[in-house]
């Protein structure tokens, strides 16, 4: 059996091959989703439905699509993390797993299958150059970044803000195991009640002038700040106030828009799903209809 540093090299190369093959940069984010729609459309079927103790469940095919199933009751950070852990199950031939949601991770036996899945997912959706490169647009550097910083920059990844905490340390080591220990003493539920000044009513999604590389993914209710000035098009997002931080929206109504920001250039698709959305991956931002 391997050791982990050489499953983590593995997991390494078979992720920059993915983003090779699907023609992806490794100094941007990517939204792993539109990776499976666009690249493995004949061979996963992604799907998500209702299931409060799963994380998520790969099945191999024999013959036919492999499936890939994501509960919609996760938060869409741990979506898009576990989504990209069941790729990694398909990258690496693994058979049906079936992974369920467990709150003591450290306490579970070692599993080489999971770790290699786990630390697939890292490098596919963090990958070193676009987590330095995304720092160092925001004229920050890992080891003196501050937990807000960073939650800033989870939402560019669309992972949570724990994951990228453990990531630049176990994976990426851009910051030390000392200094993810006390990062991780701050929640993000302490970080958004420190952005609106109250306990949030929803998920929180801060998007600033750098922002690039993938489309802006949203739930409906979900809180999103822009950049003061950010122009919205598409109606899918309800202003509740303008603050001295930012412009708070919520969303509203599924579908896909865009936000602009004249100052600074930014311009990027905005793509609303129902929350708690059930059904296949590639039809989350379909508007809703009477029929």
């Amino acid at each position: 059996m391997s050791g982990r540093p050489d499953l983590a090299r593995a997991a390494l190369a078979a992720a920059r091959k993915v983003r090779i093959a699907s023609g992806t940069p490794a100094d941007v984010p990517l939204c792993v989703f539109d990776l499976i729609q666009q690249h493995y459309s004949d061979t996963i079927d992604l799907r998500f439905k209702a299931a409060p103790s799963l994380e998520g469940l790969y099945v191999r095919g024999d013959g036919v699509a492999s499936l890939i199933i994501l509960s919609s009751e996760r938060p869409s950070g741990r979506q898009r993390w576990t989504c990209a852990h069941e790729l990694g199950h398909h990258e690496f031939g693994h058979g049906t797993r079936l992974d369920e949601l467990v709150d003591q991770q450290s306490e579970t036996k070692f599993d080489a299958d999971e770790f290699s899945a786990d630390c697939f997912a890292g490098f596919l959706l963090m990958p070193k150059l676009a987590v330095m490169g995304a720092l160092a647009t925001r004229n920050l550097t890992a080891e003196a970044a501050q937990a807000l910083d960073l939650y800033r920059i989870a939402c560019v990844f669309g992972v949570g803000y724990s994951t990228l905490v453990q990531h630049l340390s176990r994976g990426l080591n851009l910051i030390s195991r000392g200094r993810a220990a006390l990062l991780s003493k701050t929640t993000p539920k302490d970080i958004r009640e420190l952005v609106l000044g109250s306990p949030p009513s929803a998920p929180l999604h801060i998007v600033d002038t750098a922002w690039k590389g993938r489309a802006i993914d949203v739930h409906t209710e979900d809180l999103l700040l822009l950049p003061r000035g950010t122009s919205v098009e598409g109606g899918r997002l309800d202003l509740l106030e303008k603050r001295p931080n930012g412009d708070l929206y919520r969303a509203s109504s599924p579908g896909v828009g865009r936000v602009e920001h004249a100052q600074s250039q930014m311009s990027n698709y905005l793509r609303v799903a129902r929350a708690g959305y059930q059904g296949r991956g590639m039809f989350r931002h379909e508007e809703e209809s009477d029929e």
